[in-house]
Parts: C-alpha cells; sequence; structure tokens
C-alpha cells in the first residue's frame, strides 16, 4: 500500500510509520504556528473569516483533545465510592 500524497509506502513496521507520521506532523504543526503567529490578517475581513477561524479552531481542538486525551478523548471518571 502507498500513500498518495507522500508516495512513501507503508505498512513496512509501526515503528518506521510512526515516525514518519510524526515527522510529516510536527512539521505541519510548525507550519500552522507559523501562519498563526504571524500571518497577514486577512483583506476584506468578513464575517466568512469569522468561519473560517471557528472551523480552524473547532479542527484545532479536536485534534488538541486526542493528542492531550481531553475532551471527547478524556478517560472516563470512576466514580468515588464513600
Amino acid at each position: 500500500m502507498t500513500d498518495k500524497r507522500t508516495r512513501k509506502p507503508i505498512g513496512i513496521s509501526p515503528s518506521d510509520d510512526y515516525d514518519r507520521l510524526l515527522i510529516e506532523a510536527t512539521a505541519i504543526a510548525y507550519r500552522i504556528a507559523e501562519q498563526l503567529a504571524n500571518g497577514e490578517f486577512p483583506k476584506g475581513l468578513d464575517w466568512g473569516n469569522v468561519g473560517d477561524m471557528a472551523g480552524t479552531v473547532k479542527a484545532l481542538r479536536a485534534v488538541s483533545d486526542r493528542m492531550f486525551a481531553e475532551g471527547e478523548y478524556a478517560p472516563a471518571e470512576t466514580p468515588v465510592a464513600n
């Protein structure tokens, strides 16, 4: 099986694949952080831009929740017996 975006074989070994994906995710995260910190403010800012940013925040929050076991990925709380 080949990943069509990177054209690199996948399924060689879990550690090789994880390492490759970790490097790719890190590069994407740095690119996003750079754009958020230093990108140009939209010209002709309108409500469409606000909706786009809301979608971006929602997508980033979903990734963050998964990575940090928060939100829907938070472990179920164990009831405390009294």
